[in-house]
Formats: structure tokens, sequence, C-alpha cells
């Protein structure tokens, strides 16, 4: 039987913790949460703390100093994978605008499918419910549009943040560190296609997802974003 381990990455997310989501992941066998705390100011860890005592199948990643979400989650990746003991590791961000019925249809159509990874995706289709903020999807759609000019990835949606890979692939996603804080999604596609193996993975449609307070990602931001396709482009 498959196990998977699901990897929650956490910047002062006191408020924004969906424990309720969580113990929908946690009602399934053979699935594993592992909190990653990136160097929170709040009460974060205090809050995470308090409800893993009781959840035997939940863990912390303690990390002291606030290195940004790609490193946090290229660590735990990292440590995952060297245990050696999960089929699948995977991620989802702490709000969960991915909801965990989702998240856990990804995980019953990749053990079901020759696939390797897969990642979710906020396609627009009939009895979808995709609620984004317009900014927020534009800039989406121009940034991965600048990425396939040299790429051609083939991918709709590179950021939403819920993606499982099998323990095999991940050997090619982990050699080096990414060299990007917010396209490091797009990175791993770009890593994955240099080795010839993105054709091993599958956009899932998701049939929810909305925007949840306090995203960290602003308007302002797109000129940073556009700097990092430059890294992309010198490194890849």
């Amino acid at each position: 039987m498959s196990k998977l381990a699901i990897i929650i990455p956490c910047y002062n997310e006191e408020f924004r913790l969906n424990f309720n989501e969580i113990d929908l992941l946690l009602n399934q066998a053979n699935i594993d949460v592992y909190f990653a705390n990136d160097g929170s100011k709040d009460n974060t860890v205090k809050k995470i703390n308090q409800y893993i005592q009781n959840k035997p199948n939940t863990f912390l990643f303690d990390y002291k100093k606030n290195e940004g979400k790609a490193f946090t989650i290229y660590k735990s990746l990292v440590s995952l994978y060297e245990q050696n003991k999960y089929t699948y590791i995977g991620y989802l961000d702490a709000d969960f605008s991915t909801k965990s019925v989702d998240f856990l249809s990804m995980y019953n159509y990749l053990q079901n499918s020759p696939k390797e990874f897969i990642l979710a995706s906020r396609i627009m289709l009939l009895n979808s419910n995709i609620k984004r903020k317009k900014y927020r999807h534009y800039i989406g759609r121009i940034i991965l549009t600048i990425i396939n000019i040299k790429y051609k990835l083939g991918i709709y949606d590179t950021q939403c943040g819920a993606k499982i890979f099998s323990q095999n692939i991940l050997n090619e996603v982990l050699k080096t560190p990414f060299q990007t804080a917010w396209l490091f999604d797009a990175e791993v596609f770009i890593r994955l296609k240099k080795s010839n193996l993105l054709t091993n993975g599958v956009e899932f449609p998701i049939t929810n997802w909305e925007d949840v307070a306090g995203s960290k990602l602003k308007l302002t931001d797109g000129f940073e974003i556009l700097k990092e396709i430059n890294t992309l482009y010198k490194n890849y």
C-alpha cells in the first residue's frame, strides 16, 4: 500500500491554519502531515504543537530562520526523500485555498495512474468554483506566457500550491536548491523538462479554489517575479 507525506509550509500562519481541513487528510489511512515552520514570529508554532500532541501522524519541521517558502519546501522535501519511507511526497498551502477533498482526489488519481507526479490546476470548467483575485490571475498568465516562450512547458497552471511527486522522480527535482523564491514551482517543471521527465506528470483540474485573506503576494511583487524569470533564463 502506498504512503503519502504532505508538507504544509507555514510563515506567520497563526490565523490561517485550517485544522479542520487537516483533520480530513488525517482521516485517510497512510497519510502523514508535516508542518514546516519557516521562522514564524507569531504563535504559529504554539498552535501547531497544541494540535499535533495528540495526532500520531503529524510532525513539525521547526526551522528557526526565515528563509522563504521555496527553501522551506526544498529542505522538507529533501528530509522526507532521504527517509525513503514514502511512496509519494506532496505539499499544500496552510490556508487550504486548495481543499482537502481535491487534494485527496489528486492522490487517488495518482495512485491509479502510471504518472509520477500530479499538480492542481485552477482551470475554470463547468460547475467548478474557482475564485481568484483578478490581478493575481493576470500576473500569473503573463508570467507563464513569458516562461513558455523559452521552455514550452505546456502547463496551464504552474503556481497552484498543491502538488504530489513520487519518491522516484524527486531525485531529479532535488539535485540542487531552488534558484527562485516566487517561481520555484515553475523551476521544478523546467528541471523535469530538461531531464525529459515532464510528460510523466499530469495536471488535475480542481473543483474549488479561493484566495484566502492574508496572502503574501502583492501587486508590487510582480517586479520581483520578473527578475526571477531572468534568473531562470540564466540558469536553465
